[in-house]
């Protein structure tokens, strides 16, 4: 059977376990990052008062991309332990995994869409709906930069357990250090060029670029896919190194 046609029936059997017994189901998928959206608009919308028109919106589109990859790469670093039980039978790949991690969360984010493109049509903002065929153009880079992120992090963690504690704060930092609650008008010019090496700012300008600003830049493109090409390179040699004797390590 195809790598990806096992991907997508370890996704929908890992989502199937995940929710089952809940009274709401997968409408946890949304519900969850809704209240951090709500906590998060009145707190930088009314408290510390971010300069931004329909702030609603602008959260949404830097938040829902967020989880997508938060939790993805968390949920990496311990992936390889957490189905070893699968790994052991030999009828599954190693590199099955960090595509059941990143497709998993992906299909999250595929259940926000819908509460955002409500909410856009809602607002009275005026919208190019032109841009919305470069989303799943987005939705593959970004999918192929978590995946070869995933696997690095996930091979790591089997050799230094450090990187899981790491990976966490990074997470954590990064939220912060990336244009999701504030506008990238807001970081000083002097620190700009720093602040732009890190490569989910691109990202997440071209998810509301494509969502309801408009006027896609391409050439945010330029850096991520380097940068994907770099990380792919890593990820086949680590896998091939630590990956594919996933089981000797746990």
């Amino acid at each position: 059977m195809h790598l990806l046609e096992i991907s997508f029936l370890m996704v929908k059997r890992e989502l199937t376990a995940r929710y089952r017994g809940t009274i709401f189901g997968y409408l946890w998928s949304f519900l969850n990052p809704m209240a951090f959206a709500a906590v998060y608009y009145i707190a930088f919308k009314y408290i510390v008062r971010i300069p931004v028109e329909d702030y609603s919106i602008f959260l949404l589109t830097g938040l829902f991309p967020w989880i997508w990859i938060s939790a993805s790469v968390i949920s990496g670093t311990s992936s390889f332990e957490n189905f070893q039980a699968l790994l052991k039978t030999g009828y599954v790949k190693p590199i099955i995994i960090p595509l059941l991690v990143v497709f998993t969360e992906l299909t999250h984010f595929l259940f926000a869409i819908p509460i955002l493109l409500i909410m856009l049509f809602f607002s009275g903002l005026e919208i190019n709906f032109l841009n919305y065929i470069f989303i799943p153009i987005l939705m593959i880079f970004q999918t192929i930069f978590l995946i070869s992120v995933v696997t690095i992090v996930g091979c790591l963690s089997l050799v230094y357990r450090d990187i899981s504690h790491m990976v966490t704060i990074l997470i954590q930092m990064l939220f912060f250090l990336s244009p999701i609650i504030y506008p990238l008008s807001l970081v000083p010019s002097n620190y700009l060029s720093i602040y732009k090496l890190n490569p989910l700012v691109n990202f997440f300008e071209l998810w509301r670029q494509s969502f309801y600003i408009g006027n896609i830049d391409y050439s945010l493109l330029i850096y991520p896919t380097i940068l994907i090409f770099i990380l792919i390179t890593i990820a086949y040699f680590v896998i091939k190194k630590i990956g594919d004797r996933a089981v000797e390590w746990m």
